[in-house]
């Protein structure tokens, strides 16, 4: 049995089609030139398999006749649309500790990306590849992901940070001088390997949205889903867990909302959840009671911003609600498992 593609998350893709769609290209076909849909790509818990991922980005360079789509595109990013993983890393103490964090935690928005920080230490080196996709067609995507992240690197230490050196397995000769005004150092390419060499002094850096109460939530949670993933869920029960947890805070995780994320009607979604002995409300419930004893345990969050991020306009309606989960308050759980 052959093994599964490695996936990404969908995210880069869905902002790309909106790109391609504001300067008057044809996304949608280009979509289903790859064997993509807009439609499952707009579900946002959607993952891609890295090759259609790197074809997409390749149509888009030819359609938009833009050789360096990849490093044009990485560098209009926001780290934050990343999700989880983006927040890991902003709120790390350094960006040493957000590298590793990152890399650990990986597993949460890909089973494709490969990040090796062994001579990270010691040489400031990030060795990085994707499973499941070769160099030669995938330039665009690759140079994307490089661009991209070190986007989000001088967006957490605040400056303009330069690179030692930069080197790409994928062949290109032509616009390198462009890759190095970004980057900042000397680019190569058709190297045995993709690596990022950074200055020791650079990794040592604070960051300035650095939050360690944050950071020991996010990181919770992260072990929570790489332990799911080793005995996961149903894959349905999964995904409207995390469309869930993606608009708590917002007031829209209702399950109109979520359904058509998912492609589907509420009924339709009510009546698959009812298969598998669960209901939108159920899972509502559970995620709500799971963040809220989390947080109030391993964090000093306030009462109004664990009940802002639970999705309550009132912390006392947050607090009726604890007490009947708990049979407690959430003040006086807090007070018990505080040390």
């Amino acid at each position: 049995m052959s093994r599964p593609s490695p996936k990404h998350d969908a995210v880069w893709a869905r902002q790309l089609v909106a790109e391609l769609k504001r300067r008057g290209h044809p996304a949608k076909r280009l979509l289903a030139q790859v064997g993509l849909d807009e439609r499952s790509l707009n579900a946002e818990g959607a993952s891609i398999p890295t090759a259609k991922y790197a074809a997409f980005f390749e149509l888009g360079a030819e359609v938009t006749r833009d050789g360096c789509l990849g490093l044009h595109f990485g560098q209009t990013r926001d780290t934050r649309d990343a999700g989880l993983i983006g927040y890991v890393g902003l709120s790390s103490p350094t960006l040493m500790d957000a590298i590793k964090n990152i890399s650990r935690y990986r597993r949460v928005s890909s089973d494709a990306t490969e990040i090796e920080v062994d001579a990270l230490e010691e040489r400031g080196r990030l060795h990085w590849w994707f499973g499941g996709l070769g160099s030669q067609m995938s330039r665009q995507f690759l140079e994307f992901w490089a661009t991209n992240i070190l986007r989000a690197f001088r967006e957490m230490i605040g400056r303009n940070m330069a690179l030692v050196s930069v080197s790409f397995a994928h062949p290109r000769t032509e616009d390198i001088k462009e890759f190095e005004r970004f980057f900042g150092c000397s680019v190569s390419f058709g190297r045995q390997e993709n690596i990022i060499e950074m200055k020791l002094s650079d990794l040592n850096l604070h960051l300035v949205a650095a939050d360690h109460r944050l950071l020991a939530v996010l990181r919770r949670y992260c072990e929570d889903l790489l332990t799911r993933h080793s005995t996961p869920p149903p894959q349905l029960v999964e995904k409207v867990e995390r469309l869930i947890a993606d608009r708590l805070a917002h007031g829209e995780a209702r399950l109109d909302t979520v359904a058509t994320k998912l492609g589907m009607s509420p009924r339709s979604l009510s009546q698959k959840l009812a298969e598998l002995d669960t209901s939108f409300s159920g899972i509502v419930k559970s995620l709500r009671k799971e963040l809220a004893l989390r947080y109030l345990r391993d964090s000093n969050l306030r009462l109004t911003e664990i009940a802002f991020l639970l999705g309550y306009s009132e912390v006392s309606t947050f607090t009726h609600a604890f007490k009947r989960w708990t049979g407690t308050t959430p003040t006086a759980f807090r007070r018990r498992t505080s040390g």
